[in-house]
């Protein structure tokens, strides 16, 4: 199949945001390119790593979840996103957010008396 860079950019980010833990090799069969393709591409449009997209993808994901779908526990959300408990999202979230998952969850302007 023959891509467009944006148009394989955004059939990345549909696939991605369906299976956020989708590999590099997996990706690229999807697609029908090869790795190295997807790998360049990152590189030269977005100035990143597949790695690096993936987890940019997989925060959006999460923000997104941790502020809308307020009747799903963050446990839930983890372990829905690939991760095996919540610690491991938590560290995830506040390495990328710089907050804890259950800060971003709470409406701005509220506080914990």
């Amino acid at each position: 199949m023959v891509y467009s860079a944006e148009e394989l950019l955004e059939a990345m980010d549909t696939r991605l945001t369906a299976s956020p833990r989708a590999t590099l090799s997996q990706m690229a069969q999807e697609l029908g390119v090869s790795r190295r393709t997807i790998v360049r591409l990152l590189r030269m449009a977005r100035n990143m790593s597949y790695r690096s997209y993936q987890q940019s993808v997989l925060l959006r994901i999460a923000l997104e979840r941790l502020r809308h779908d307020k009747n799903v526990t963050i446990k839930e959300i983890a372990l829905s996103l690939g991760y095996s408990s919540s610690a491991d999202f938590a560290r995830f979230i506040r390495s990328k957010a710089g907050a804890c998952p259950s800060n971003i969850r709470r409406p701005r302007g509220s506080h914990v008396p």
